[in-house]
């Protein structure tokens, strides 16, 4: 599971943390990733067969930073600093995901398998409102 991260546009994130961005070492910033899956099922037509669960690995870039946080505590201002994970995840970080020669087939087996899914659950609920007819 992910780190508990703020979402932010990358504009946002620019602005926001710019400085720990512009000079990471002196926040002391440690690249972290994670890798997460996308999972869809390949189900048969008729439910001959379990369905087949299909997964795409795709990464998570973190820049963990010490922040100087201010707080009021009982009137008065608390300074101190604290770990911040800082979403650093771009259009350029999963390019390899979709370079043909290496996970091109597996895209589209996933591809397909999320259309034929839809059309799946499309039928299934057509179905039911026939049977409530």
């Amino acid at each position: 599971m992910a780190p508990p991260t703020p979402v932010y546009s990358g504009k946002e994130i620019r602005h926001q943390y710019a400085t720990c961005l512009e000079d990471p070492l002196d926040h002391k910033c440690s690249l972290r990733s994670l890798t997460q899956y996308e999972c869809t099922f390949k189900v048969s037509p008729n439910n001959s067969t379990p369905a087949k669960i299909i997964c795409l690995p795709f990464k998570r870039l973190f820049q963990r930073c010490l922040m100087p946080v201010v707080e009021t505590v009982d009137g008065k201002k608390v300074r101190y600093n604290k770990w911040t994970n800082i979403e650093v995840t771009d259009e350029t970080t999963n390019r390899d995901l979709l370079e043909q020669s290496r996970y091109g087939k597996d895209i589209e087996e996933f591809m397909e398998a999320e259309k034929e899914l839809q059309r799946y659950m499309e039928n299934l609920e057509r179905e039911e409102r026939t049977n409530e007819s």
